[in-house]
C-alpha cells in the first residue's frame, strides 16, 4: 500500500456547496531558449537555399519492470545504473536496469528490506540516492492515527529507523532529497528545509526557516530552493546563501505554476545535475533547460512542444542524465488507468533529425484546448517532421470577445493565411460550410470507417445530401438527468422539468435549490441549460426562431425564479466563490453535480456523461441513495448529444497534406484513445472495447470522493467504484441512439444568455429579451 498526498484548502460550507454546484545536450552555450513562434516557423519555411539545421533529441518510452504501478521516485546511481521506486496495490518496490530499462532485474519489496509491518503500516514518500541510499515514510495503514516512523536504507543495506521527533517542528515530512555526501535534506512540511546525517541522526543545518518552499533540489554543491515567491541559492558546504542565480530565477518564476505544491507524487520542476560541476539540469513542460552557474544564460536543449513533456496529462516525477547524455524523466500520465500512471521518457539526441520540424502544421481553436495539447504529444512523437502549432482565439488576456475572435479568424481566411486544422467547438460551422470555407473530409472518414468503424449515429447529422461532409466530433457527451426516481421520470422536456421543479418551491431554502446547474450564476445556468434545447432555435437560414427562445427563457426563467433565494445567499455570502461558465461552450459533466446531490444541495443534477469515470461516480451514488436514478435530459430538443472537439479542415489550408495526415490520425485507434476523458470516442472499436470502459484500478475502484451535508454541515463520504456490467451497456447502448447534435455556436449562446441574464435579472422583459437575442444573431449573420 502507498499514500499520495494531494494538499487541499478546507472551506467554509457556503464555499463548499458553491464549489460542488458548479459544474537534447552541448557544453556550456550562450544559445537562448528558443521561441516557436508562428511567424518564426514561416519565415524559416520561406528562406531558400538555406542550410537546415541538424540535430534533436527525440523521445521514445522506456519498458518498465513487470506490474509497474505509478513511479514514485527514480534515479541514476553512480555506477549507471537505473533504479526506479514504484507503488503497487500490495506495496513500494524498487528494481534495477544495466543497460537503461532494456531489463530489469526482481522487484525488490521495500517493506520486506525494512521490515515494516504491512498489517499496520503503509508506505509513503521513498526517495532515492545515487549511491544506492533510500529514505521512506511508514505511516497507520488503519488510518485512525496520524504515527509516521521514517527509514534509512544505507548503500551498504543496513537500516536505520530515524527518530525524527525532535528534528521536525511540524513532525511532518513533505520531501526529502539526498546530496552528493549522503546527507538527507528533508522539507519539514513547509516550515525548513533541515539537512541531516542520516547516519547518527544529527541536524547539520537548516534553511529557509519560516518559508513555504514549493521545491528543492540539492545540485553538486548548490542547493536550489523554490518558495512560494522566488527562487534561493545556497552553497552546500557551507550553508550560506549565494547571490541571486538572475536568469535561472526570472526563467523559474515565470510561470506561477512552478511556485505551487499541490503533491507530493509529482512536481511542476524536477532538477538534475549536468555534465559539468557547475552545470543544473531541470525539466517542466516546456521543456529541458540548462544553466550554468558560471554563466547568465538559461540554455533550452529539449522543446516540450515536440513530445510528451507539453501534454497536460503529463506530471513530472524525477529526471537523471547519463554519461552517454541520454535523459531519463519519469512521470505520472494521468490518461492511463488509475494505478498504473508510472511512466518513463527517454530523449536521445538524433544528429540527423531536423533541429525544427519541416512542416508547420496551425490547429486553430477558439479556446485554449488542452486535448489538442494531448494530441500534439503524441501526434509529434509519430511524425517528427510535423510540428502542430495551437492558435488560440480567445486567450482571456486581451479582452478579444467571440465575435472579435471569429472575424479575425474569418480575415485570416479568406487572406489565405487562416489556420490547417480547425476544432469548431463554439463556432458556427454551417456558415463556415455554406461560404466554402472548410474542406470535404468525406474520404478521410470513410477510411476510419473502414478500420474501425465510426458510429453511425453520430457521423450522420453532419452528411451532406451529396455525401460529402465537412466537419465531424471526434468525441461525444451524453447529457443525463440524476435525481428521485419519481421526479426525474417527470422531467420528459423542458416544460414538464420547469413544472416538476417549480412544484417543489416551498423546499427550496438558502442551503438548497432546484437545479445543480444554478450554482454558476444566471448566465451559466443559461449557457448549460441550453444544451438540450438550442437545436431547437435554429432555422436552416442559421437565423433564430424568436418564439423558440422566447419559450427557453420562459421555462428557465421559472427554474430560475424557484431558486432564488438559494441564489442570492450564495452571491451574499460566497463572493469571489461563485464561478461563472461564460467562458465555456458546453455543459459541466457530472462529476460535481453528483456531489451536490450527494450534500443534498440540490433537488436534481445535471451534466454531460463523457467518460466510463463519470458514470463511475453516477452508479456510485446510486448505489449509496437507493432511489436515486439517471435518465437522459431532453428539454426542447430530443434524444440530443453533445459534440466535442469538432474538428474540419481550411479549404484554404496551407498544409493540405499534414492537415489530411493529423485528421486521419484523430480517427484512428492510438488517436481515439487520447484525452479518454473528455468525451466518448466515435471510432466503433474503442467505443464497444472493454478496456475503454474498465475504469478504476485492477478491483474497480476509483477511490472515495465527498461532500459536506446541506443541512448538518457534516462530511458525507462517498467511494467510486467502476459501474456494473448491466449499467454499462445500457450507457453504451444508449450513446448509440442519439441523434441531435447540439451544436454549441457561440454567437447564439453569447446572444440569448447575455439577453436572458437581464432577463433573470428582471431587468427586461421576457419578449424584450427573446427579441434582443435575436436581432444580435441577425447582425452578426449580415456582416
Amino acid at each position: 500500500m502507498v499514500r499520495h498526498h494531494i494538499w487541499k484548502q478546507g472551506a467554509a460550507l457556503t464555499a463548499a456547496m458553491v464549489l460542488a454546484l458548479t459544474p537534447g545536450l552541448a557544453g556550456c552555450g550562450n544559445k537562448e531558449k528558443a521561441d516557436h513562434t508562428k511567424q518564426e516557423n514561416t519565415d524559416a519555411k520561406n528562406t531558400q537555399n538555406e542550410e537546415k539545421t541538424m540535430g534533436r533529441y527525440l523521445e521514445e518510452d522506456v519498458a518498465l519492470p513487470d506490474n509497474c504501478g505509478d513511479i514514485l521516485d527514480m534515479t541514476l546511481l553512480e555506477d549507471g545504473t537505473l533504479r526506479v521506486c514504484y507503488g503497487q496495490e500490495d506495496g513500494v518496490f524498487y528494481s534495477d536496469s544495466s543497460d537503461g530499462g532494456k531489463s530489469w532485474k526482481e522487484a525488490v519489496d521495500l517493506s520486506e528490506v525494512l521490515k515494516v509491518d504491512t498489517s499496520k503500516y503503509g508506505l509513503s514518500y521513498p526517495k532515492l540516492g545515487a549511491k544506492g541510499e533510500i529514505f521512506t515514510s511508514a505511516y497507520d495503514a488503519s488510518g485512525e492515527t496520524e504515527e509516521h516512523k521514517y527509514y534509512y536504507l544505507a548503500s551498504d543495506g543496513s537500516v536505520k529507523e530515524l527518530d525524527l521527533s525532535q528534528t521536525l517542528a511540524s513532525g511532518y515530512v513533505s520531501e526529502a532529497r539526498f546530496t552528493d555526501r549522503g546527507n538527507l535534506i528533508i522539507n519539514d512540511f513547509s516550515t525548513a528545509l533541515v539537512e541531516m546525517n542520516p547516519l547518527d541522526g544529527s541536524v547539520v543545518r537548516k534553511y529557509e526557516e519560516g518559508s513555504v518552499v514549493s521545491c528543492f533540489a540539492p545540485i553538486g554543491k548548490y542547493l536550489v530552493a523554490v518558495t512560494n515567491s522566488t527562487v534561493h541559492y545556497y552553497d552546500l558546504e557551507t550553508g550560506e546563501p549565494l547571490e541571486d542565480a538572475a536568469a535561472l530565477t526570472e526563467q523559474l518564476t515565470k510561470d506561477e505554476g512552478h511556485l505551487e505544491l499541490t503533491s507530493t507524487t509529482s512536481y511542476p520542476l524536477v532538477f538534475s545535475k549536468g555534465e559539468e560541476e557547475d552545470c543544473l539540469l531541470y525539466a517542466e513542460e516546456g521543456g529541458v533547460y540548462r544553466y550554468s552557474f558560471k554563466g547568465s544564460v538559461v540554455e533550452e536543449l529539449i522543446d516540450g512542444n515536440l513530445n510528451s513533456l507539453s501534454s497536460p496529462d503529463i506530471s513530472l516525477v524525477a529526471m537523471s542524465r547519463d554519461q552517454d547524455g541520454n535523459f531519463y524523466v519519469a512521470v505520472q500520465d494521468s490518461s492511463a488507468d488509475m494505478g498504473h500512471m508510472g511512466r518513463i521518457l527517454k530523449y536521445t539526441y538524433s544528429p540527423d533529425t531536423p533541429a525544427e520540424p519541416d512542416t508547420e502544421l496551425t490547429v486553430y481553436s477558439l479556446l485554449d484546448n488542452s486535448y489538442i495539447r494531448q494530441v500534439a504529444a503524441v501526434f509529434q512523437k509519430k511524425y517528427p517532421d510535423i510540428y502542430l502549432n495551437l492558435e488560440v482565439g480567445m486567450t482571456g488576456e486581451d479582452g478579444m470577445t467571440t465575435t472579435d475572435a471569429l472575424k479575425t479568424l474569418n480575415t485570416e481566411i479568406m487572406a489565405g493565411n487562416g489556420p490547417d486544422v480547425m476544432i469548431l467547438d463554439g463556432i458556427p460551422e454551417n456558415t463556415y460550410i455554406e461560404k466554402g470555407m472548410l474542406a470535404d473530409i468525406s474520404s478521410i472518414l470513410d477510411k476510419a470507417e473502414e478500420e474501425g468503424g465510426i458510429l453511425d449515429n453520430i457521423r450522420k447529422p453532419y452528411q451532406q445530401e451529396d455525401g460529402s461532409q465537412y466537419v465531424m466530433p471526434l468525441r461525444f457527451s451524453i447529457p443525463l438527468l440524476q435525481g428521485n426516481k419519481e421526479d426525474v421520470e417527470k422531467a420528459g422536456d423542458i416544460v414538464s422539468m420547469a413544472d416538476m421543479l417549480e412544484s417543489y418551491q416551498s423546499e427550496y431554502t438558502e442551503m438548497n435549490m432546484p437545479l445543480s446547474l444554478m450554482g454558476a450564476g444566471p448566465e451559466g445556468f443559461l449557457r448549460a441549460f441550453a444544451d438540450v434545447s438550442s437545436p431547437a432555435w435554429q432555422k436552416e437560414d442559421s437565423s433564430l426562431n424568436e418564439e423558440a427562445v422566447t419559450e427557453y427563457l420562459k421555462q428557465a426563467g421559472r427554474i430560475y425564479a424557484a431558486g432564488k433565494e438559494s441564489m442570492d445567499y450564495i452571491k451574499e455570502m460566497a463572493g469571489d466563490y461563485v464561478y461563472s461558465l461564460s467562458d465555456l461552450p458546453i455543459l459541466s459533466n457530472v462529476t460535481g453535480s453528483v456531489m451536490t446531490l450527494l450534500g443534498g444541495y440540490v433537488k436534481m443534477s445535471a451534466g454531460r456523461l463523457a467518460s466510463p469515470e463519470d458514470l463511475a461516480h453516477i452508479y456510485s451514488l446510486e448505489q449509496k441513495m437507493g432511489n436515486i436514478i439517471h435518465s437522459l435530459w431532453n428539454g426542447q430538443a430530443q434524444n440530443c448529444f453533445i459534440p466535442v472537439q469538432t474538428v474540419g479542415i481550411s479549404a484554404k489550408a496551407g498544409q493540405m497534406e499534414a492537415a489530411e495526415k493529423l485528421v486521419e490520425f484523430l480517427f484512428t485507434k492510438e488517436g481515439q484513445e487520447i484525452g479518454s476523458d473528455s468525451g466518448f470516442p466515435v471510432n466503433e472499436a474503442v467505443y464497444d472495447s472493454e478496456d475503454y470502459w474498465a475504469a478504476g484500478d485492477d478491483q474497480g475502484r476509483l477511490g472515495i470522493s465527498g461532500s459536506g451535508d446541506a443541512n448538518t454541515g457534516e462530511y458525507v463520504e462517498l467511494e467510486i467504484v467502476r459501474a456494473d456490467e448491466k449499467t454499462t451497456k445500457e450507457i453504451q447502448e444508449l450513446g448509440k441512439t442519439l441523434t441531435t447534435p447540439s451544436r454549441g455556436n457561440e454567437i447564439i449562446l453569447s446572444a440569448v444568455a447575455e439577453n436572458g441574464t437581464r432577463y433573470l435579472n428582471g431587468e427586461i422583459s421576457l419578449e424584450e429579451a427573446a427579441k434582443a437575442a435575436v436581432q444580435q444573431v441577425n447582425l452578426y449573420l449580415a456582416e
